[in-house]
């Protein structure tokens, strides 16, 4: 039991990291580890974790998708506009759908047109806010959701928050799709090394296209929860600073930002992370701006670690090639003065 203890530590050190700062965070503050409180931590890191865990299946293929906080904006004004005069069901399938499309455009932008993945997903955090704006009037829809659907965000199960459970089990089926499928495996080689991932036959496009489809309806199922959340759905302010939190999220847990390395395990800690800094920084008086710094400091760190192992990896390939260069000219430079 020890030994696969330490395994699991060595092999995710994140969980370590997670470990030591709720005792931290305990210790400052006594109110922490409140029953109430560890309910609110994860419910909230819950409904970030599904937009972060969209966001790992782009960043595993080198991408990025800033347009996730406009598409959980989106998500919940659908939700909460449909619902006024349709079942509550259409417009959960609707928001869902409208999500997915987000992702489709998002991902046959940068496949087929080749544009770079910033460039779009910058173009798309616009138009995706716009149009959530214009449906809404930018104004929040009250009153059109039934009670039962408030049980998404509030509601409990097997002693924890509905929307801790459904993230749970959403990370479980990504961590078998990605370890377990030739999909999954496929994402990696893409992220790896994409030229290799085409000669060996995946479709890099279509791989592509999915971890954006993906990112798009994670983002979309999180608005619907949120719009449960808040008992309205709200276009302006809604997911506004999400995009930065998801990545900050996946970075903390080691998925690189360069593509190809990272895990879901990783994630998960790294959304509980960002979810218990925002609840201590409250707790303990905290000006909730100095949470947007530390969250782009860790960024920073995050791109920087890459950074100084991508330009070791570099100088270690060149002295490589230089090497048998120098060992040629040398018996070249001998053949000549004998």
């Amino acid at each position: 039991m020890a030994a696969a203890i330490v395994r699991l530590f060595r092999r995710n050190p994140i969980i370590l990291v997670l470990l030591l700062l709720g005792v931290a965070f305990s210790l400052m503050n006594a109110e922490f580890l409140a029953p109430r409180n560890i309910t609110n931590i994860l419910r909230q890191a819950s409904m970030l974790g599904f937009v972060a865990l969209g966001m790992s299946f782009v960043l595993l293929t080198r991408g990025i998708d800033l347009s996730v906080g406009s598409v959980v904006a989106l998500s919940s004004v659908f939700v909460a506009g449909f619902s006024a005069t349709l079942p509550p069901i259409v417009g959960i399938h609707l928001a869902l759908i409208a999500g997915m499309g987000v992702g489709l455009a998002n991902g046959l932008l940068v496949t087929k047109f080749r544009y770079q993945p910033i460039i779009v997903t910058i173009s798309t955090m616009a138009i995706v806010r716009g149009l959530a704006m214009a449906y809404s009037d930018s104004r929040p829809i009250f009153g059109t959701l039934p009670d039962v659907y408030f049980l998404l965000a509030d509601g409990a199960w097997f002693g924890l928050p509905v929307p801790t459970v459904l993230f749970v089990g959403a990370c479980l089926i990504s961590g078998f799709f990605l370890n377990y499928t030739a999909t999954g495996r496929q994402i990696y080689q893409v992220g790896g090394n994409e030229e290799a991932a085409r000669l060996a036959g995946v479709s890099v496009d279509r791989i592509k296209i999915l971890t954006y489809v993906l990112s798009g309806l994670l983002s979309a199922f999180a608005g619907l929860i949120l719009a449960a959340r808040m008992q309205s759905g709200d276009a302006v302010r809604t997911g506004v600073g999400w995009e930065l939190d998801a990545i900050a999220a996946a970075a903390i847990g080691g998925m690189s930002l360069m593509g190809g390395v990272g895990t879901v395990v990783g994630t998960f800690c790294g959304a509980l992370i960002i979810g218990m800094m925002a609840n201590a920084f409250n707790l303990l008086g905290i000006n909730p701006y100095w949470q947007r710094i530390v969250v782009g400091l860790v960024l920073a760190i995050a791109v920087a670690t890459y950074s100084s192992h991508h330009l070791k990896a570099l100088i270690s390939k060149a002295l490589r090639i230089v090497r048998p260069v120098r060992n040629g000219a040398t018996e070249i430079s001998t053949g000549v003065s004998r």
